[in-house]
């Protein structure tokens, strides 16, 4: 939407009773790019902190059982629903 077309939010001005000369301050809409450059803020915010934490306690390690027999059959066969068969089968 070109610029001359967008609406402007209205407030009610607020008043520092201390000060009462100071202007009335009004939210504006923030831009795109200010949006932009929050979001890139936050994201580089979240990866130290994340690097951070990594440092102390050590990146996170996911730990995965392996079927020797599955990888044998599929070695030998290389037939998918024949060994996952065959893997249940010894499973039990």
């Amino acid at each position: 939407m070109p610029r001359s077309q967008e609406r402007k939010i209205t407030t009610m001005p607020i008043r520092v009773p201390q000060h009462r000369n100071l202007p009335a301050l009004v939210p504006e809409k923030p831009s795109f790019l200010q949006t932009m450059k929050e979001g890139v803020a936050l994201g580089v915010g979240s990866s130290l902190g994340h690097r951070i934490v990594n440092s102390f306690m050590g990146p996170p390690t996911i730990k995965v059982e392996t079927n020797t027999e599955y990888d044998a059959c599929m070695k030998e066969y290389n037939d998918i629903a024949l060994c996952k068969e065959h893997s249940k089968q010894n499973t039990r």
